[in-house]
């Protein structure tokens, strides 16, 4: 009975160690897949608006995106006090007040749930992703160089675990579960840090205390939404300025992949499309799909507080 046991206990074990390497694999191909998809678009790619659905809830000042089967989920900040700039500080500029929210919502804009995360002066949420298990964000100060707690949320119940405490404002973040890292981009994307995350004997997680840090150079927009591509890579989204003739600054829009290893930028796509008011798509979050058909699906909410779901087809222009 004992031997019977043991073979059983081992069986079970060698099948979830094959059923996660299945898991691994088949989110890696498909991650692949996605990120070929994005290498296929360029400024010739038609933007089709497929359907614009009010969000019927107040968005406050929307940051990060995601989408969970049939539910999508927003992070928000809520500034019930702005920050002020100061000059006798470490700082530029006070740590105003307001909440962290994340919202659940369904495909026709209904709030489902929500919750509030951070606390004290740490009530800014950032760019948020979807490993296929939790969903990952940050909440930080409202201001550049300051501080963030990392959690992890359970996208049913929308309990937050938090995962680590951090001396920096992180505006984005994604979970790599094919190589166990955790990485986050700072403040106007000025900085990437990655942290190797590993799994204790007991089976409680644990991140190390100091992350890599990489200066980021490269890029012209600053991100505000990034999601995991699979193959070390990443996707973000955001805007930026860029001095033409040295004379005159112009507000670009831009889709970026990114490589997770050397923070290389291997695909732009500029991003044009804007509201009826004028403003980027991609000013605040989005989450993109990528099908192999080619009909990919962007969906953006670039509005605050009365805001709409943009779902744009982007298709690629094939010679």
């Amino acid at each position: 009975m004992k031997t019977k046991t043991v073979v059983k206990s081992a069986c079970k074990a060698l099948c979830s160690v094959l059923v996660k390497f299945y898991i691994l694999l088949v989110l890696s191909s498909s991650a692949f897949a996605q990120s070929e998809e994005f290498r296929l678009l360029d400024n010739n790619t038609l933007w089709q608006l497929r359907e614009s659905i009010p969000v019927q809830f107040d968005t406050y000042h929307p940051q990060g995106l995601t989408r969970v089967g049939d539910y999508f989920y927003l992070s928000s900040v809520e500034v019930r006090e702005q920050p002020v700039a100061v000059t006798d500080q470490e700082f530029d500029r006070s740590t105003g007040a307001g909440i962290a929210h994340l919202f659940k919502f369904d495909l026709e804009g209904a709030l489902i749930d929500q919750v509030q995360l951070g606390e004290g002066s740490l009530y800014h949420p950032g760019g948020i992703d979807f490993d296929g298990e939790s969903i990952w964000i940050a909440v930080a100060e409202y201001r550049p160089d300051s501080q963030s707690i990392v959690y992890r949320v359970n996208p049913v119940s929308l309990q937050a675990e938090e995962v680590l405490r951090f001396d920096d404002h992180l505006g984005a973040i994604v979970f790599d579960p094919e190589g166990l890292k955790l990485h986050g981009v700072s403040w106007d994307s000025r900085d990437f840090y990655s942290w190797d995350y590993y799994t204790m004997e007991d089976g409680d997680s644990s991140i190390m205390i100091s992350p890599v840090k990489t200066r980021h150079t490269s890029s012209r927009i600053a991100y505000q939404d990034c999601q995991f591509m699979g193959s070390s890579e990443m996707i973000c989204s955001g805007i930026g300025n860029t001095t033409i003739d040295n004379t005159h600054t112009l507000t670009i829009g831009g889709i970026e992949l990114l490589d997770l290893n050397s923070h290389s930028i291997e695909h732009r796509l500029s991003a044009f499309a804007t509201t009826a008011s004028g403003e980027f798509m991609v000013r605040n979050p989005s989450y993109l799909e990528f099908h192999e058909s080619g009909a990919n699906l962007f969906y953006f909410l670039p509005e605050d507080n009365t805001s709409n779901l943009y779902i744009y087809e982007v298709t690629p222009v094939l010679n």
